[in-house]
């Protein structure tokens, strides 16, 4: 009896390394959320923001680390999102002039908005999948493509004729939370559906083993070309839902919105524990990382410390994460 007593606590402590050394990012989001709230002074009114935040940048963040997971990467998320939130723009204008309907016109807007993702999703995936340019060169050049289109369009604030109706999504408060918005509980669904996906699904199981050993998984009759192309269709229709966010929050659209988003991204992506070589990671991961990266500047942002030390912080904390990653992935492979 005391032996099985023995083994059952052993078998907990062992459980309990397992989550920390899976999932790093656990233990850095606790020892930060504690210091945060303990010895920053007001930081809880930062909760809202937080949330905000989160509800925002989660969706491309998760979009891109789908991609990151089967070996590859997209540098032109961000201006995917911005994009979107544009075409959402002229939608919502062009149905609005015609028929007056707001709620109409704002239906429009999101199917456009999403359709646009999903056309960006899928010449991305078509460079890189079907013809097998490489992911840096491919999204690099699609990064710019889509800035251009977007600096055509906004190069000042480009407004809703209705921008109300639009700010609704992202400003509504539910329960008179004002954290509890649609854009909050539209990220908490998307995770539940990705994770569901990622894990229920025999499509999803195939992420991981195609960024773990492509030549293996096509051996196995994984179609990889596939696979990789679903998941940039996949970035870039949470890149939409995040332009479409970012127009709710902000009530116009504006060429700046899609600067720097794609290096928060992989930063996110990275921070929470997506391996960049492929074959690691899920939808917590990507949460915890967007947590991580929120809590960093809301805390500089406490302390009134300027954007250049956010800046500095994080990227000392990047290069921190990947020097971990690269030590623990040799000394499993030993």
């Amino acid at each position: 009896m005391e032996e099985k007593v023995m083994t059952s606590q052993v078998e907990r402590k062992k459980r309990m390394v397992r989550l920390f050394k899976d999932n790093n990012s656990v233990l850095i989001l606790v020892i930060m959320l504690f210091v945060a709230f303990v010895f920053v002074d007001g930081y809880s009114s930062g909760f809202y923001n937080v949330i905000r935040y989160t509800a925002m940048y989660g969706p491309v963040c998760l979009g891109l680390a789908l991609v990151m997971i089967t070996g590859n990467i997209d540098l032109s998320a961000g201006f995917q999102a911005g994009l979107a939130g544009v075409t959402s723009v002229i939608c919502f204008n062009a149905v609005y002039n015609a028929t007056g309907n707001a709620v109409l016109s704002l239906v429009v807007s999101i199917i456009g908005c999403l359709v646009t993702g999903i056309v960006t999703g899928l010449i991305n995936g078509f460079f890189v999948a079907k013809i097998g340019v490489s992911a840096l060169i491919a999204t690099i050049a699609a990064n710019y493509a889509y800035q251009g289109i977007v600096f055509y369009f906004a190069q000042s604030s480009f407004a809703p004729e209705d921008a109300d109706i639009v700010k609704l999504f992202a400003n509504t408060r539910i329960l008179g939370l004002r954290w509890f918005t649609p854009a909050a509980i539209a990220f908490v669904l998307i995770i539940a559906v990705v994770f569901f996906w990622m894990y229920k699904t025999r499509f999803g199981s195939r992420l991981h083993v195609v960024g773990d050993n492509p030549e293996a998984a096509a051996y196995a009759g994984i179609s990889v070309q596939k696979t990789v192309w679903v998941t940039y269709v996949l970035c870039g229709l949470l890149s939409a839902v995040t332009g479409f966010v970012m127009v709710s929050n902000a009530g116009y659209a504006i060429y700046t919105q899609g600067n720097s988003l794609s290096t928060l991204t992989i930063s996110c992506c990275v921070i929470g524990g997506i391996k960049m070589s492929g074959g690691k990671g899920t939808a917590i991961h990507v949460l915890l990382g967007v947590l991580i990266m929120r809590v960093i500047s809301q805390m500089m942002t406490s302390l009134f410390l300027p954007q250049s030390w956010v800046n500095l912080i994080t990227g000392a904390l990047l290069i921190a994460v990947l020097i971990i990653d690269r030590f623990t992935s040799n000394k499993s492979a030993d």
